[in-house]
This record gives structure tokens, C-alpha cells and sequence, in this order.
């Protein structure tokens, strides 16, 4: 698909029942593990990292997501540790390899002195930078996929086309292909293959701490598994894909810069970029000029 044409008639739903906490930290610092760029966070005692009850909601993550790695494409490993960083700063740490430590911290006399060992002694909160950048990628092939998967099921072979030609040059399969050389009563079978790659989740009893009544949720431990929940709900008819406050939400790209936004309106087809806004109103100025200058012609000619 081109980045720059818009992405219609799709929702994704929210992730409002995934409720493990999450941190926002301050400062990363730079490092090697295993001869692997790493970004560890710091904990610091006078600037608490900021702590969130939750994901944001679906289609948010998503086009976070989807955005960031459409900004770490061609670049360096230097630039894309920056870039990252700076999502982290912006949004929230990604990863949560070992468990939910603030639930731990509660049971803890001496807060500080157990955030400074889990986060600046034995580095718990950590980023491989070229791992995340992979896992986005992946994120974002899968994403297209499904799309284009819908689009096929759904009779709508032109914007399958659209969809699968921004990911069909670095795809492993080309699927078009195989959906065009697949008979139609062994397409499902196709789907089917396909579906097996997706992440798989593991759900599992969970006390609500606003409640205190037992819930069934998803297990996940980064912002990429959050994100892959979400766009799974969107895959499956029975999901009830909500987003957190009760609707549903449509994501495009800017027909400007390419960029992943939210649509608050079914014409929307430019970002709310200062920039966007103002080539959008340069070809509206241009498409007037040009609509009234045929008009001339066509009056001329009659």
C-alpha cells in the first residue's frame, strides 16, 4: 500500500481490560549487552518514574506504534537508539521482562533503595534497540497482512493490493500471489497458515485491584503483545473490538507525510501537523483554481 493514500473503513479495538501497571522513566542511558545496543532506564529518587494503571487504548498504541517505525526506517543504530529513547520518554517504557514490580514495591519498606537495585543495579528495565526496532517491523508487517487478509475475504481485491504493497518487497511469501493461484474452496487453508503465525496469548486469572473480584486477561509484557492483542480483537468478529470509551475509532495515513492518525471525520485525510494542515490547504487553493478554470474553458467551448 502507499503510506500516502488514505486507510479507510478499519477499526481497531481498544485494550481497556489489560490493566498491569506501567512506567514512564525520566532518563535512559546508553550501553552494551552482549555486544548489543542497549538503552537502560535510571531510576532517580527526587524524579520518580510516572506510573500508569494500563496501555493506552487500541488503535492509539497501534498508531503509535505503526508511526515509530515508519520514523526508524534507513536510519543508523545510533539514530534509531535516539529516536526510541525518545518515544520512551514521550510515552512509556516497552518492556517488562520480569514481572509486575510495582505490585513487588507495595510490600517494600524502603521504596527508593528497591527501585535503585531492580532499575540502576540489575538493569531490569532495559531496550535491546535493534530487537524493539525488529519487533515493530514484525508488528507493522503482520498489521498490513491482516488488513490485506480482510480486504481478500471481504471481495475487495484493490485495496488488498494497496495494503500488502507497502510490506510486499521485504514479505517472505508474496500472498496476493498465493490467494491468485489458490483455488477458492482451499483459501481457507491459506488464511489458516497465515493466522498460525500470529502471536499466540496466554490468558490467566488476575485480581482487578480497583474491584477486587478475579478477571480473566491476557498475560502480556510489552507494549508490542499489547499492541498484538488489540489488533487480534480487530481480526475476530466476536471480539465486541471496542475502544475504551465505546466506539470505535477508524486509523488512515496522511495522504501528506504518510503518517498514522486517528480519523475524526470520514473525509479526513490529512494529519493535524502544523504542515499537513498546510499543504492541505494549498491543493484545496490549487484543486479551486483548477475546477473553476475548466469551468472557463468548458463555457467557452459551449
Amino acid at each position: 500500500m502507499d503510506l500516502k493514500e488514505q486507510l479507510d473503513q478499519y477499526q481497531i479495538g481498544g485494550i481497556g481490560d489489560i490493566k498491569r501497571k506501567t512506567l514512564r522513566f525520566h532518563s535512559y542511558r546508553t550501553g552494551t549487552e552482549g555486544g548489543k545496543l542497549t538503552l537502560y532506564a535510571v531510576y532517580e529518587p527526587e524524579n520518580p518514574p510516572k506510573l500508569f494503571s494500563g496501555y493506552p487504548s487500541g488503535q492509539d498504541l497501534l498508531v503509535e506504534l505503526c508511526n515509530l517505525h515508519l520514523e526508524l526506517t534507513d536510519k543508523n543504530i545510533e539514530n534509531r537508539a535516539e529516536i526510541i529513547q525518545q518515544w520512551c520518554l514521550s510515552n512509556m517504557h516497552p518492556y517488562y521482562h520480569f514481572g509486575d514490580d510495582v505490585r513487588l514495591s507495595q510490600f517494600e519498606a524502603d521504596k527508593d533503595s528497591f527501585w535503585d537495585f531492580m532499575v540502576n543495579i540489575i538493569d531490569t528495565y532495559y531496550i535491546h534497540v535493534e530487537e524493539m526496532c525488529s519487533d515493530i517491523q514484525t508488528l507493522y508487517t503482520d498489521t498490513m497482512t491482516v488488513l490485506t487478509i480482510r480486504s481478500l475475504l471481504e471481495g475487495d481485491e484493490y485495496g488488498a493490493k494497496k495494503f500488502y504493497s507497502s510490506i510486499q518487497s521485504t514479505a517472505k511469501k508474496d500472498l496476493l500471489q498465493e490467494w491468485k493461484d489458490t483455488k477458492p474452496e482451499l483459501r481457507h487453508r491459506l488464511i489458516d497458515n497465515y493466522m498460525r503465525t500470529f502471536p499466540k496469548f496466554t490468558m490467566s486469572l488476575q485480581r482487578d485491584e480497583g474491584t477486587g473480584v478475579l478477571v480473566l486477561l491476557p498475560e502480556v509484557s510489552s507494549v508490542i503483545e499489547a499492541a498484538y492483542y488489540a489488533l487480534s480483537r480487530f481480526v475476530a468478529v466476536n471480539s465486541g473490538a471496542l475502544d475504551d470509551w465505546g466506539g470505535k475509532t477508524s486509523i488512515a495515513f496522511c495522504v501528506a507525510c504518510g503518517a498514522t492518525f486517528i480519523k475524526r471525520g470520514n473525509r479526513q485525510k490529512y494529519c493535524l501537523s502544523p504542515q499537513c494542515q498546510s499543504i492541505r490547504n494549498q491543493r484545496k487553493s490549487k484543486d479551486y483554481y483548477y475546477r473553476e478554470r475548466q469551468k472557463e474553458i468548458d463555457e467557452m467551448l459551449s
